[in-house]
């Protein structure tokens, strides 16, 4: 099973790298749209290997779960003005795009059912 992208967005493992989505997100306060296609498509790659799987691995839920949680907490903290922390480079709108293809890619995952990315205003591709 190749994780690698998905490692490279968990901090917990050796892999983990700073200039990875995540990584990018936390220190520099910036949305990489390159890097969160590499994640992005690696879900979708995983979701076509456990397509009939009735479990997936626990390493696997644990740390995708964990990059989730973080994003999520991460958008959350951008939206309160009082917590300090923005992501510099995208405005609301775009940042609200992003959040919504982000979340549903997860939970498509997990559902077992990827959502179309042609419906996506963020990063549209002819993905069926």
């Amino acid at each position: 099973m190749s994780m690698e992208q998905i490692n490279r967005n968990f901090p917990w493992c050796d892999e983990y790298e700073d200039d990875s989505f995540t990584g990018t997100l936390n220190e520099k306060c910036a949305w990489s749209d390159e890097e969160y296609f590499k994640l992005d498509d690696e879900l979708y790659e995983l979701s076509t290997r456990y397509k009939d799987a009735d479990q997936l691995p626990r390493v696997l839920v644990w740390r995708l779960m964990r990059i989730f949680s973080y994003v999520m907490m991460t958008i959350g903290c951008h939206s309160n003005p009082n917590d300090g922390y923005k992501i510099e480079n995208i405005d609301d709108e775009q940042l609200f795009d992003r959040r919504e293809r982000f979340q549903l890619v997860f939970e498509g995952f997990f559902k077992g059912e990827m959502p179309k990315t042609k419906y996506f205003e963020y990063g549209r591709s002819n993905r069926e």
